[in-house]
C-alpha cells in the first residue's frame, strides 16, 4: 500500500509515485461536443427567423394588394354612379376580375374580386364586395382576403 506524500508548499503527488493524468482529454471533448450541438442549434434558429420574416414581409404585401382591388372594385362599382341598374350592371361586371400589380411593392401580387347584391329594397341597396390577393412564388406565397359591404341609396 502506498502512502500520500506531501511536498514543499502543498504539492502532491498521487498514491504510489504516478502522476494523474488523462481528465482534460474528456472534458475538451465535452466541451467542443457541446459547443458543436449549440452552433447546430442557433444556425437552424436562424433560417427559421428568415423565412419567417419572407413570410412576414409577403403576409403584409397581400394585405395590401387585397385592399387595393377593394378600392378598385368600390371604385368601378359606385363612382359616377347615376342609377340601381347601373350599379348592379358594374357588379356583376367586377365579379371574377383579377388584378395583377405593376407598382415596385406589389410587382408579384394578383388580387381576385368578387361582388354580389345583398338587400333588395327599392332605393336602398347594399352589395358585399370580397377581395382575395396572393403573393409570392415557389415555396414562400401569402394569401390574404378582404370582406366589405357598400351601400348605395337613391
Amino acid at each position: 500500500m502506498c502512502l500520500n506524500t506531501t511536498l514543499k508548499r502543498t504539492r502532491r503527488v498521487s498514491p504510489c509515485g504516478k502522476q494523474q493524468a488523462g481528465f482534460l482529454m474528456p472534458l475538451a471533448l465535452f466541451i467542443v461536443v457541446g459547443m458543436a450541438a449549440l452552433a447546430v442549434a442557433i444556425s437552424r434558429m436562424s433560417g427559421n427567423t428568415q423565412s419567417s420574416a419572407i413570410y412576414e414581409s409577403l403576409s403584409v404585401q397581400a394585405l395590401y394588394a387585397a385592399e387595393s382591388g377593394m378600392q378598385y372594385q368600390m371604385n368601378q362599382l359606385l363612382f359616377n354612379a347615376v342609377s340601381e341598374a347601373e350599379v348592379d350592371t358594374r357588379c356583376a361586371s367586377v365579379n371574377g376580375t383579377s388584378i395583377s400589380f405593376t407598382v415596385s411593392g406589389l410587382n408579384n401580387c394578383t388580387a381576385q374580386s368578387s361582388c354580389s347584391k345583398k338587400s333588395n329594397q327599392p332605393g336602398r341597396q347594399v352589395y358585399e364586395l370580397f377581395s382575395s390577393s396572393s403573393c409570392g412564388a415557389g415555396q414562400f406565397i401569402a394569401q390574404r382576403s378582404i370582406r366589405a359591404a357598400a351601400l348605395y341609396h337613391e
